[in-house]
């Protein structure tokens, strides 16, 4: 029997009697004798029975041949195949290997399942007017098909709209900012985007915003003409003054007008007394403003200088929704010792409840609580003007009832008809004048407060 061996390009006889190798030339040869011999009726030669020459076979460790039949030369052998090669095992368990492989990468990138991305990365908003900034845009998109989202944020100045969609109908949330309430600093958000068939379930987007102006801090300066020399607003901050505390309620909020008169009216802090060294002006400002926030209005504690003088003056501020700044003195009784220029008014029974008019250069004006209409600078110079308007008219009335007194004489009967009617209308002339300083004087305290002096610095702190 023959086989072909690839590595030589040559025949090889297995029979162990004859073992050779032979050349395509030499098989032609024996091709052809074998063709010529069985023509002629010649019995076939064995292959062996050649005298080339040939290698004598040399077992090979990995083959054997077996006789069937014995051992006997010239019986039929059979063989016994050569060993399975170790490139099998090997090309199987690469092959096991990369199926798996693959296997493992589909699992984990798994292609058929949708990835929700989002656009821009990252939200920045300044503030620098005291204006809400402009709303800014949030893009949604799905990968594949369309998924369900839930967005959510941890800031209350940051609101989401919509809050939750699908990809194929809401692929926008707007972001906008609300600056009620909020005054200067830094702050950080988070934007959380819920995905529950998406491969990302979660997407965190930071937010930052920078508030150097609020609406509160400009209506300040705009209330006190203040400049960052002369005016200094905090916020969360004791004052830089020994002995106060300041308690501060998370959850108050901003009152009305209406709402901060009333509260002023029923708060006893202005019949405490003012004692030298123990209660004075800081304490009172102090104890309203605690009393303030427990009651949930918001309250801050202001410190005045005023130009030529070492000493200086403690007060209560507050931001009425609607109004604007209000600043509110409600130093009791005994103040007047150290300011004689209000002792006329401590004497005259007022109210100690007082709204005060603070404004950077002008003096420090008082109006008691009953007749103080506005809280802006401009009215308090209009009631000043009133106040001096009045004080002018009744001496000027007075100066009418002296002549017209004079003119009369003491008489009851006028008997020319001339002097009469000058009388007459001298009379109510009077009389409309008397009226109208009357009405006049409802506006007007019977002894109003004297100024404390020219405003030069002001600390206001919540």
């Amino acid at each position: 029997m023959l086989y072909f061996d690839y590595n030589t390009l040559s025949w090889t006889c297995t029979n162990p009697a004859c073992k050779k190798v032979y050349k395509y030339e030499e098989l032609d040869k024996i091709a052809i004798t074998r063709g010529n011999v069985t023509r002629h009726g010649r019995s076939r030669p064995h292959l062996e029975d050649r005298t080339d020459n040939y290698e004598p076979y040399q077992p090979d460790v990995h083959s054997r041949f077996q006789s069937s039949h014995g051992s006997s030369y010239g019986h039929r052998t059979t063989y016994e195949p050569q060993k399975k090669s170790r490139r099998v095992p090997i090309i199987i368990g690469i092959t096991l290997a990369c199926i798996f492989a693959f296997v493992i990468f589909i699992i984990r990138t798994d292609p058929f399942t949708p990835t929700l991305s989002t656009n821009p990365p990252a939200f920045s908003f300044c503030v620098y007017n005291g204006l809400n900034p402009p709303s800014q845009a949030l893009d949604i998109e799905s990968s594949g098909r369309a998924i369900t989202w839930f967005a959510i944020d941890d800031a209350r100045w940051l609101d989401l709209d919509p809050i939750d969609g699908t990809t194929d109908d809401e692929t926008q949330i707007t972001l906008s900012v609300d600056l009620s309430e909020m005054h200067p600093g830094e702050y950080t958000a988070t934007i959380t985007i819920y995905v529950s068939q998406a491969k990302n379930e979660l997407i965190e987007i930071p937010a930052s915003l920078v508030v150097t102006e609020t609406e509160e801090t400009l209506a300040i300066k705009e209330a006190v003409s203040g400049s960052v020399n002369d005016l200094e607003i905090y916020y969360d901050k004791q004052p830089l003054y020994s002995g106060f505390n300041l308690v501060n309620n998370p959850s108050a909020t901003n009152p009305t007008w209406g709402q901060l008169l009333k509260f002023i009216s029923s708060d006893a802090t202005d019949q405490q007394t003012y004692i030298e060294g123990e209660y004075m002006c800081g304490s009172f400002a102090e104890t309203l403003h605690n009393n303030a926030e427990q009651e949930g209005i918001r309250a801050a504690w202001v410190a005045v200088d005023f130009a030529g003088n070492s000493v200086g003056h403690a007060l209560n501020a507050f931001y009425a929704v609607g109004t604007g700044l209000v600043f509110v003195d409600c130093t009791g009784g005994g103040f007047e010792v150290f300011i004689p220029s209000s002792k006329d008014s401590y004497n005259c029974d007022n109210d100690y409840d007082k709204i005060a008019y603070v404004q950077v250069g002008s003096e420090y004006g008082l109006v008691g609580l009953d007749y103080a209409r506005w809280p802006s600078y401009d009215f308090y110079e209009g009631y000043l003007q009133d106040q001096q308007d009045y004080e002018r008219r009744v001496e000027e009335y007075n100066e009418r009832v002296d002549e017209y007194n004079s003119l009369l004489g003491g008489r009851t009967v006028i008997k020319n008809i001339f002097e009469y009617s000058r009388l007459e209308a001298m009379y109510n002339e009077l009389e409309e004048e008397r009226v109208a300083l009357e009405s006049l004087q409802e506006r007007l305290e019977d002894c109003p407060w004297e100024p404390l002096g020219v405003v030069s610095h002001v600390e206001v702190y919540w």
